[in-house]
C-alpha cells in the first residue's frame, strides 16, 4: 500500500507537530504510511517519485504563494519553488492533492 507525502512549511516544531499529527490522526492515516518532509529544515529528497505516493499534503506556514516574491525572505522563496515544483506533475497526473493554507 502506497504512503501519503506530508511536506509541512511550519517552522514553530510544537505547530508543525501538532499539524502533523492532526494529518495523520483525522486522516486517519497510520503512522507508517506517511512520509514526513519539514522544508524549512531540508529540501525535498533528490530524485522524488510522487508516482510512490498515494497522495500529497501540504501543510500551512508562515509564506503565500499568492504574496509577491518581493521582500520574502529566501527561506520562504525556496520553500515555494520546491512546493511549487511539484505542481505540473501533481495534476498532470492527478495525484491526490490537499493543500491547507498557504495560498494554494
Amino acid at each position: 500500500m502506497k504512503r501519503f507525502l506530508i511536506i509541512q512549511l511550519r517552522p514553530e516544531a510544537e505547530a508543525s507537530d501538532n499539524e502533523f499529527e492532526a494529518f495523520v490522526e483525522k486522516g486517519g492515516l497510520a503512522a507508517d504510511r506517511v512520509h514526513r518532509v519539514r522544508l524549512e529544515r531540508e529540501d525535498l529528497p533528490s530524485g522524488l517519485d510522487l508516482s510512490a505516493y498515494a497522495g500529497v499534503i501540504v501543510g500551512g506556514g508562515p509564506g503565500c504563494v499568492s504574496d509577491p516574491r518581493a521582500g520574502k525572505p529566501d527561506m520562504e522563496c525556496r520553500i515555494e519553488d520546491e512546493v511549487m515544483s511539484l505542481m505540473p506533475e501533481i495534476t498532470a497526473r492527478d495525484i491526490p492533492f490537499l493543500g491547507c493554507c498557504y495560498g494554494i
